[in-house]
């Protein structure tokens, strides 16, 4: 059993920004992609872990870019799950060019929830078959607090439309991404990119009606926040980073 999973692609230009880099959101996208080639391989996969009343939701997540994978780059994409606790099962992931040159690496915290009443089961009751993966270094710290920033923001109402939703029918973990690029903006991203960033998922969005989107600026600090009637479903917070 392998305890590391790789895939090597190429960048696409669908995959990409105006500024010819890989968006934020097309990244979260590999590493959901990714992630579940490999849990199928472990036998832990989204049809095995249901046959088994249970499915892993994304929790939070920390991701540090050093530089955008750029288009038409050959890109090696790295994962693993790390050592689960009672709670959380982490996974973590790195990019890296093709001569070993790292671009990015994330850390994850997911939990397994019972398909019929969605509560938390601990890990450490569920024989998962993963791999002991203690002896690999952690790339990136696993994501704790959301970083604090002053002001009240600006907020902006957006509905969710048919192509935010997938397979479990609410707005993908991804989508939350592609709505914080928006908030933040060409000018903000024309030379800038999402260099670290902490996300929180609370609660998931089914329905299509209109929720309040909280965007805050601190130079290049940042907090983001969705929630509708003063519910809280996704925060984020982090800094932009001027590209090498």
């Amino acid at each position: 059993m392998n305890k590391t999973y790789q895939e090597t692609f190429r960048v696409h230009s669908t995959k990409c920004d105006q500024f010819g880099r890989m968006r934020p959101d097309s990244l979260f996208l590999s590493m959901q992609e990714v992630g579940e080639h490999h849990a199928n391989e472990l036998g832990a996969g989204y049809q095995a872990m249901l046959s088994r009343g249970l499915f892993f939701a994304l929790v939070r997540i920390h991701v540090s870019t050093v530089r955008a994978p750029r288009c038409d780059e050959t890109i090696v994409h790295t994962t693993w799950p790390g050592v689960c606790n009672r709670f959380f099962c982490p996974r973590y992931h790195t990019f890296a060019l093709e001569d070993g040159t790292p671009l990015a690496a994330a850390g994850a915290l997911w939990v397994l929830l019972d398909v019929n009443d969605h509560k938390i089961v601990s890990p450490a009751k569920i024989d998962l078959g993963f791999p002991d993966t203690s002896d690999i270094p952690s790339p990136i710290a696993l994501p704790n607090r959301l970083p604090a920033i002053g002001g009240a923001g600006q907020t902006f109402s957006r509905t969710p439309v048919y192509s935010d939703y997938d397979l479990n029918g609410h707005v993908n973990n991804t989508r939350y991404i592609t709505w914080l690029s928006d908030a933040l903006g060409t000018q903000a991203l024309k030379d800038m990119y999402i260099g670290d960033l902490v996300a929180v998922y609370e609660k998931e969005i089914r329905e299509e009606r209109p929720l309040d989107l909280t965007l805050a600026r601190d130079g290049d600090a940042f907090s983001f926040v969705v929630s509708s009637s003063g519910e809280k479903h996704f925060a984020a917070g982090g800094t932009l980073r001027k590209e090498p």
